[in-house]
Formats: structure tokens, sequence, C-alpha cells
């Protein structure tokens, strides 16, 4: 589930819209400021748990005013959950090798941001705000960059569908911390996985052991 950010929805229909904060006077773009430093620290130690009062408690202000600003706590998790992972850099890469790239990214050891990341997304990802912007993302960043580079049928769907496949390593790793996966070599997980990913984008290509 390696997504990225930017928010698609600011408020529920049964909100009204937050304000500009270009219209918003010094007072109160200072508190809009002080909600989302708060919100970035909390979301960091708590994941989605952190709640709309404690992050209201943090910033020293009323909780309906973490709502006036943002208009969801959904959105301000978006907000300031930074899940952008420089993913582009890997995908501007050779096609024929891109399977193992991405694995190797996601598993280099020092890139502790990136599980932290991984771990609040799919914390959250049963809420429609958050699910709708990891569609977006995975459209955005990863179809529309490899889907017009492969040949063959269902191009788009490969890419989507060798997203789902990075997810589900990650899930091993990160969340499910699978001892036979988390203890192999990583050099070897990033050749077998990567080459499995690698099929579903060029068949023709995959690198062998």
């Amino acid at each position: 589930m390696p997504y990225g950010c930017g928010v698609t929805k600011t408020s529920s229909p049964d909100r009204p819209a937050p304000p500009d904060e270009r219209q918003l006077r010094p007072a109160g773009r200072a508190t809009r400021a002080a909600i989302e430093e708060a919100a970035r620290r909390l979301f960091a130690e708590r994941g989605f748990d952190a709640s709309v009062r404690a992050i209201a408690h943090e910033a020293g202000v009323d909780p309906a005013l973490v709502i006036r600003h943002f208009g969801s706590k959904e959105a301000l998790f978006l907000r300031c959950v930074d899940t952008s992972t420089g993913i582009g850099t890997v995908l501007d890469g050779p096609l024929e090798t891109v399977g193992r790239r991405l694995v190797a990214y996601f598993l280099e050891p020092g890139r502790p941001l990136l599980r932290q990341r991984y771990l609040a997304l799919a914390q959250a990802a049963h809420l429609d705000q958050v699910r709708e912007e990891m569609n977006r993302h995975t459209a955005e960043t990863y179809v529309a960059a490899l889907a017009p580079q492969l040949t063959g049928p269902d191009r788009e769907l490969r890419v989507a569908l060798a997203v789902a496949q990075l997810g589900g390593l990650l899930n091993l790793v990160f969340r499910q911390e699978d001892p036979l996966v988390t203890a192999a070599d990583t050099d070897r997980v990033v050749a077998l996985y990567g080459d499995a990913i690698q099929h579903l984008l060029t068949p023709d290509a995959a690198e062998g052991p």
C-alpha cells in the first residue's frame, strides 16, 4: 500500500467547508498552524488513533476549532501525514528492472519513515476519504507513469495489480512482521518478489535469479 499524499476532499457533506487559509486573520493562521503541528506530532506517534480531542489539547485549542479549520479528522490526517515516498525517481529508471527497484526501495533499512507512513495509512484505509486518496495516488503516480510504457492488453490493470503485490509485501514486513520474510536475506527477497512484480509489467523481460 505504498501511497502518496494530497487531500482530495476537505470536509464531509454534512459539514461546511473549512475557511480558506488566505482569508484568515493572523490569529486564525496561528491557531491553524498550532493544530497542524500538534497533529503531525500525534499522528506520527499514534497513527490515526490520535483523537481530535488529544490534538486540540496538544495545540491548546478547543476541539471544535480542529474541525472548523480542517473539515474532518481524515482531512487533517491526510494533510499532516506525509506519505509522499519519493517513488517517482524509482519509476523513472529502466522499465525492465522496475520490479526489483520498487521492492529494494521499500525494504531499504535507511528509510524508517516508510514503515511509519505505511502503518498510519493502513490504519485509516477503511475511511472513504483516505481510501479515495490512496486510489487517486495509485492512479496518478503508478498507473499514469507505467501503463503507457507497457505493451499488450490490460496495461492499467497490470500496474494496479503490481501495486497490490507490493502492498502485500509491505503488509507482511511492516504490519505482521512475518518472521520468515523479515529474517530472509533482503537481496533474495528483492530478487524473488521484484521479479514476480516484474512479470506482471513486462512478462518477457523479468530478470532471472
